[in-house]
């Protein structure tokens, strides 16, 4: 009896143990970004800051201006271009594509225009 108590015991610490290593959650890039294919830079551009989304090495979408408005103007500070490109990052994680950024979404980010 003590000797199959032992054993379910070995076996529920080995299943929770197979369980840890292959479900983790709220595991983090080297960025604290979650496990993206994609990243975010922003850059000083000619019209204002601006961002860059990376898949690996290769540039996938280079945003000079403000999506989703008419006209040519860049963000007015690296941050709001910054939380910009994470919502699209995130758009892109969920295969959302193309991944549209609406004004009402600049406006809920803080972004004037």
């Amino acid at each position: 009896m003590k000797k199959n108590k032992i054993s379910l015991l070995i076996i529920c610490v080995l299943a929770f143990a197979v369980a840890v290593y292959f479900f983790p959650k709220g595991r983090n890039n080297s960025n604290g970004e979650g496990l993206s294919h994609f990243r975010v830079e922003t850059f000083k551009g000619a019209a204002g800051w601006a961002y860059r989304i990376y898949e690996g090495d290769t540039i996938r979408i280079e945003q000079l201006y403000m999506p989703g408005i008419e006209g040519t103007s860049g963000f007015a500070s690296e941050e709001l271009a910054r939380k910009t490109g994470d919502l699209v990052r995130q758009k892109l994680d969920r295969n959302i594509f193309p991944p549209t950024i609406t004004p009402n979404e600049l406006d809920s980010l803080g972004v004037k225009f």
